[in-house]
């Protein structure tokens, strides 16, 4: 493992010497078991094999922050490895090249990394660590071999994947769907630092429901952080939801049965916040497209889905991947401005 400066800076001349696109990275963190998550360690491999580095042991990345915005590196799903390198060092690679956008174009409906490898391979990656502290100090030998295994059959697989896209002509749809995700990646990141708190599933509630929603995340918060436990460990989202959709419709909310006396008190303090609240303290609902009353609307949605999903079929892939039923909405909408928000590769097919 690389656990100084020294020994970091020579790391990177072997990192720099490698071609563009021949380099993995992959990240684990302590998500599982702290309150505020962090990097703990980062698996590097090209060809020469696989160096693991300790971020948590060395006070100064400058050399991996600076060798990453230069390098375009292959990862497997990284959406949250992307929040990941945000949040310690707000910076990216240059190009995070994901072998599962790869996949997914090419028609798996399997992809995530275990199911790649072992159909590639026909190898099957233990889960015996996934959920493993990463945090602790020091890492025992088998959690540092199944870090090792994250990346050491990536690139060989990128290159088989690689030339897959090439035959079928979709070499392009990858790059364009790698650049797009960096973009999504750094807007969902700022999203999530703005309102932390406007978790999946809440479109659906009312400003009330979105008031009681942000009081109940911030106790949550609050409580998980007292404890420096994951929030999901205090009350899951699916719990904050159905309290807020309650409180939304004026109906009471009891704690959670599990709750002790002083947690128990706490949130029904915390309702009572809620319930004591200004209607124009209330959040503002998240500004969606409104489609304008149009009885032709329905019909134009059947058509745009229709071609949509033939394409899917004729193509093999997943039809979300062409276009989703909020994209495909806005096509309906309004045809011209819905069809420059996708990408080309896109665009072009759902105009041929």
């Amino acid at each position: 493992m690389i656990t100084d400066f020294s020994s970091l800076a020579e790391w990177k001349k072997r990192a720099v010497a490698q071609p563009q696109g021949r380099t993995v990275l992959d990240l684990e963190a302590d998500s599982l078991h702290r309150h505020q998550e962090k990097l703990c360690l980062i698996q590097y491999g090209d060809a020469d094999g696989v160096e693991i580095i300790d971020p948590l042991a060395i006070e100064d990345m400058r050399i991996f922050v600076l060798w990453m915005q230069q390098a375009d590196v292959w990862m497997h799903g990284a959406d949250y490895d992307m929040s990941l390198l945000l949040h310690a060092y707000g910076e990216l690679p240059h190009m995070i090249l994901d072998t599962q956008i790869a996949a997914r174009l090419l028609g798996h409906r399997k992809f995530g990394l275990a199911a790649l490898v072992e159909h590639f391979y026909d190898i099957k990656l233990s889960k015996k660590n996934q959920k493993a502290n990463w945090g602790l100090r020091p890492i025992p030998p088998e959690m540092q071999e199944y870090a090792q295994g994250d990346v050491k059959y990536m690139l060989s697989m990128a290159d088989q994947l690689v030339a897959q896209l090439h035959a079928r002509g979709r070499y392009e749809w990858f790059i364009e769907s790698c650049a797009e995700n960096m973009v999504h990646g750094r807007e969902r990141f700022a999203a999530g630092i703005q309102d932390p708190w406007r978790i999946k599933g809440s479109g659906k509630l009312t400003r009330r429901g979105l008031a009681a929603l942000r009081t109940l995340w911030l106790w949550r918060d609050r409580e998980a952080a007292q404890q420096d436990k994951p929030s999901f460990m205090v009350c899951s989202n699916d719990d904050l939801l159905r309290w807020s959709f309650s409180l939304q419709e004026f109906r009471p909310v009891n704690p959670a049965a599990h709750f002790y006396a002083h947690r128990a008190a706490r949130f029904r303090k915390a309702v009572e916040i809620f319930q004591l609240m200004d209607e124009d303290d209330y959040p503002e609902l998240p500004k969606h497209e409104r489609h304008m009353s149009d009885p032709h609307f329905e019909t134009r949605l059947e058509y745009w889905q229709a071609k949509r999903n033939a394409i899917a079929e004729q193509l093999d892939i997943e039809n979300m991947l062409i276009a989703s039923r909020s994209e495909l909405e806005s096509i309906a909408n309004n045809e011209e401005r819905g069809l420059s928000r996708l990408m080309n590769w896109q665009r072009k097919l759902l105009l041929s």
